[in-house]
């Protein structure tokens, strides 16, 4: 059975993932216009890679052979957009929808077969008559993996829960062969992730290429073009609080000798300020400061009957303050963030590998009233995740600039 934690972890990433498509689909334009815009269903294939990132997918593992091969199917239905709304002029004309994915590795009995659900958009970098040069982002929920514990007959499984984040970035052509049908290549990165919400979690990465086919159930509308008017640029101030759930392994030598491992959950609770200008209608640029208790920073344990258990924690020595760079694209009330973000302050800790930097990368929607929310994915090394953000907050907006008019 789930758990509490899991379920409610996968139900908030699900009301993100269906209220950006909400948006996107039915608070952008009337109820008339949406009937109007061009349906479109997508079929694609996938055989590519697992990437080599950690020790099991390279051979340490029960088959004792490295993970290559991979194939998966996907299917998607989309929106194509008009120009109906300025946003869909100033970023191309794009698809967006929901997709459906599946993955296979072959001869495989460890990882068992994820199942995906997602949001994507699909906009050009370049469109010419008949083709297009796009990036695509997906990101959703995967199913379907098999259960692991942190360490199990003697290996470290790279993922252990039954759900993960998936996210997904492709670059891809899109060739028109008639009036409804298009042809699709592509290639894609995919990370499969919990967020340490549960260990083990060291990821899956695959790289593949995409081809398929996709089909148009009206005949191609024509885009709308408008003078684009000058924007006015604005300021921003923003305050979230960010609950989140990590776990940390221990691994230690019981009463026969072997080694065993072990998980133990903390809590990890930001408030977050910040200050944006957004200087066009894409981009915000700015900054802030994350105020942190880390109850997994520096976590130990003591032995009691021969099991570990949690060290008594000092609040002090788990206190953490870091500032941050910030950069947002902006897809109308959605915005899409990156911030790199380093530590100012940091306790000490007996732990040998401690990072002093951190990465946030997330989504978050704006709700009338000035409230925010949204998920982030906190990491570090720019490459291994950390902890899953959900955050709420409030704004306040403002044109007047600090410069004579």
């Amino acid at each position: 059975m789930l758990s509490e934690k899991s379920r409610s972890y996968k139900s908030f990433l699900l009301l993100c993932l269906l209220l950006f498509n909400f948006h996107l689909f039915a608070g952008d334009t009337t109820k008339t216009d949406v009937q109007r815009y061009t349906k479109t269903i997508h079929f694609y294939y996938q055989p590519g890679m697992v990437i080599p990132t950690h020790a099991f997918v390279k051979g340490d593992n029960p088959q004792n052979k490295p993970y290559g091969f991979f194939h998966s199917f996907t299917a998607q239905y989309g929106i194509q957009s008009d120009g109906k709304k300025l946003w869909q002029q100033l970023y191309g004309y794009p698809v967006w929808g929901f997709g459906a994915y599946s993955a296979c590795f072959p001869g495989d009995h460890e990882l068992g077969h994820p199942l995906a659900v997602y949001a994507y958009i699909n906009a050009p970098f370049k469109r010419w008559k008949k083709w297009s040069i796009n990036y695509e982002v997906d990101f959703g929920i995967s199913f379907n993996w098999k259960r692991h514990d942190l360490r199990e007959n003697g290996y470290y499984y790279p993922i252990g829960s039954f759900a993960t984040v998936f996210f997904d970035f492709g670059i891809n052509s899109v060739v028109q062969l008639s009036k409804r049908l298009n042809l699709y290549f592509g290639l894609n990165f995919t990370h499969f992730s919990n967020g340490s919400v549960k260990l083990p979690n060291l990821g899956v990465n695959m790289l593949a290429p995409r081809v398929g086919v996709n089909y148009l159930f009206n005949d191609r509308q024509a885009y709308i073009s408008r003078a684009k008017p000058t924007y006015e640029k604005e300021w921003e101030w923003l305050i979230t609080l960010s609950p989140s759930l990590k776990q940390v392994g221990f691994t230690y030598v019981d009463s026969n000798s072997d080694t065993v491992a072990t998980a133990f959950n903390y809590g990890v609770y930001t408030v977050s300020t910040g200050v944006n200008r957004q200087v066009s209608y894409k981009i915000k640029i700015g900054g802030g400061l994350d105020l942190s208790y880390n109850g997994a920073y520096g976590a130990d344990t003591t032995m009691k009957n021969g099991k570990p258990e949690k060290a008594t924690a000092i609040f002090g020595d788990k206190f953490l303050i870091g500032v941050f760079p910030s950069f947002e694209l902006v897809i109308n009330q959605i915005s899409i963030l990156a911030q790199p973000g380093f530590y100012i302050y940091l306790p000490e800790t007996e732990s040998m590998d401690v990072p002093t930097t951190y990465q946030r990368v997330g989504i978050k929607y704006y709700f009338p009233g000035n409230i925010v929310a949204g998920v982030n994915v906190r990491a570090y090394n720019f490459s291994q995740a950390d902890f899953i953000e959900f955050n709420v907050g409030y704004t306040l907006k403002w044109k007047k600039s600090y410069r004579s008019r």
